[in-house]
């Protein structure tokens, strides 16, 4: 029988108090390879890792979701964190040590804007409307408790997360780009930069306004058009009447102002000062021109400007295109404007046409016009002049102890065009002024649309829903006609809902409904405040008070939260007015005769 064939046993060198080859262990083969000791305590749960411990990665890290307590263990552990590693990079120089240096020029100079009492209460919340309470805030839509037939309902359910933080398809979306509103060139000069955070704590009381009387004529509104609803809709008539939108500087009525009063040193119209007091919810790009002249200030619009024409959801999260992919689109920013603004003249004229109120003055703007073009150039809209006390005032000032308090300081009044749009009839005696605007539905599939519900389909039944979603897309607009109404003393504002017949036509349109409410639960529920838009007018004013004689232009920065101020050349805007008129909206002049 063969031997069977041996076998010895290798010499194993155990190593009881960790991992790894012992001390006792021949080392000849593994001279020159550098190792690192391990607990036996350690986990293994990487491949690799080139962070040590006391990287900030793994400290920011800290196991999956980023919760403070990461399992029993405290989150995932490294590999050999236990023991101090032979392939730690040991920076030669500090790192903490380094800084940046800005190589930037000298920031500009802040103005003095700062917040001016008036009579305010002492102790008070400094700016909150007055008003009714209880109301909730347009645009926060889905909350629970939301009635219908508000602007500060909520519409409940599932859906208002979405709206209001923006569906699984809102974090592929790029960041839209908008365009300004007027290019500067290299003769404009930039003289101040104001950031939105530092208008937000200002605040201004107007205690004294005076009435220069009121000018035109102005419709009754026709009763009827309470009963109008999705399933009673009732079409948008077309106009041929005109109402003229002049710029301060060439209203006759504020010339004649500016030319017997030495008190009043500023002109503007309700558009240009609600602008300015709603500028801190505005996106998109606008511009103001500031005329100087001796000791005259008049804030000035462009015709054919942002100020023409009202936005149409602005807001949104995703706004329509600035131009379509085919030109002339009519879906894109610059035609959904024009839209808009026709359907507004026409909803007005078509809702006031029961009666007509005539005022203390005829209308200023159809002195000049003939017989022969009446039918053509006659404004049919009326206006109210008032002029409001900008004065500066001690904070604990009163009504009686006004002139001693103020004797030494300098008299300051701004007197204002505003719009009266219509006239309601409490019995046969007493009257009640209307502001009077229009929301618009163009197409809820196309860019821009702002995830809008279907009115034809949900003003009805989820009146409260369509409200939010309407606000939050169209916030900016919304607070400037709150304003402008605030102006106007109006006693009541009503806000029609007006959508294309068919998407793909902006030619015939159809009324479905509208919602009143006065100005001031309107600034409420917006979370504005009359003082605080007063207050960033007043700072504006004292600002170009104090500029030299000339023309300069007030512009929202596009993509910044941002007002610029620059020094243009006196020439600027003349030669183009007709131009801009003309190319802003191309369809608007089409659009009127439909």
């Amino acid at each position: 029988m063969s031997d069977l064939p041996g076998f010895t046993l290798p010499t194993v060198f155990d190593n009881p108090k960790g991992w790894g080859p012992s001390t006792s262990q021949p080392t000849l083969n593994f001279k020159d390879i550098p190792y690192v000791p391990f607990s036996k305590g350690d986990k293994v749960n990487r491949v690799a890792n080139w962070f040590t411990s006391s990287d900030g990665r793994d400290q920011r890290d800290g196991g999956r979701g980023g919760r403070g307590k990461q399992g029993r263990d405290g989150g995932p552990q490294t590999y050999g964190s236990n023991a101090a590693s032979s392939f730690v990079y040991q920076a030669e120089e500090d790192e903490q040590s380094f800084s940046v240096v800005d190589n930037r020029g000298a920031a500009l100079k802040k103005i003095g804007v700062r917040a001016v009492h008036g009579d305010r209460t002492r102790g008070g919340r400094g700016g909150a409307a007055r008003g009714p309470g209880g109301l909730q805030r347009l645009g926060h839509a889905g909350g629970r408790g939301g009635g219908r037939g508000g602007f500060g309902g909520g519409s409940g359910g599932g859906g208002g997360f979405r709206r209001r933080y923006g569906g699984w398809r809102d974090f592929g979306r790029e960041q839209h780009h908008r365009l300004a509103s007027v290019k500067p060139t290299d003769e404009w000069e930039l003289i101040q930069e104001i950031e939105f955070s530092r208008m937000a704590n200002l605040s201004f009381s107007i205690r004294n306004v005076k009435e220069m009387g009121t000018y035109g004529k102005a419709g009754v509104y026709d009763h009827l058009y309470d009963r109008v609803n999705t399933r009673l809709e009732r079409p948008l008539k077309p106009s041929s009447t005109i109402r003229y939108d002049v710029t301060a500087s060439e209203d006759p009525v504020l010339a004649k102002i500016a030319s017997t009063s030495s008190d009043v040193k500023v002109f503007a119209t309700d558009a240009v000062v609600a602008m300015l007091m709603a500028s801190t919810v505005s996106f998109s790009a606008w511009d103001i021109v500031i005329n100087r002249v001796g000791d005259k200030l008049f804030l000035d619009k462009r015709d054919g400007g942002p100020l023409d024409f009202p936005s149409v959801n602005e807001n949104a999260i995703e706004p329509p295109p600035e131009a379509g992919d085919k030109a002339g689109s009519i879906n894109s920013a610059t035609m959904l404007a024009a839209e808009s603004r026709d359907i507004v003249r026409k909803y007005i004229k078509q809702i006031t046409s029961k009666d007509t109120i005539d005022l203390e003055h005829a209308n200023p703007f159809n002195e000049d016009s003939n017989e022969s073009d009446a039918d053509k150039s006659i404004d049919d809209n009326a206006y109210r002049y008032r002029v409001f006390d900008l004065s500066a005032r001690s904070e604990g000032s009163d009504d009686e102890g006004e002139a001693s308090a103020d004797a030494s300081a300098e008299r300051c009044f701004m007197a204002v065009r505003t719009e009266i749009d219509g006239f309601t009839m409490i019995g046969n005696q007493k009257q009640r002024q209307l502001f009077i605007r229009a929301l618009t539905q163009h197409d809820i599939n196309a860019t821009g649309a702002g995830d809008a519900l279907d009115w034809r389909t949900k003003l009805d039944t989820q009146r409260a829903a369509v409200i939010a979603i309407e606000n939050k897309n169209n916030s900016s607009k919304i607070a400037r006609w709150a304003f402008q109404a605030v102006l106007a003393a109006a006693d009541q504002m009503r806000i029609g809902f007006v959508s294309r017949a068919t998407p793909r036509d902006r030619t015939r349109h159809g009324i479905l409904g509208f919602q009143s409410y006065t100005p001031s639960d309107l600034l409420a529920q917006h979370k504005l405040s009359e003082f605080r838009g007063w207050g960033i007018v007043k700072a504006i004013v004292d600002m170009c008070l104090q500029l030299d004689e000339g023309r300069y232009v007030i512009m929202r920065d596009p993509n910044r939260s941002v007002i610029c101020v620059y020094s243009v050349p006196p020439g600027t805007f003349e030669n183009d007015d007709n131009e801009d008129a003309s190319t802003a909206a191309p369809a608007a002049d089409d659009a009127s005769e439909f």
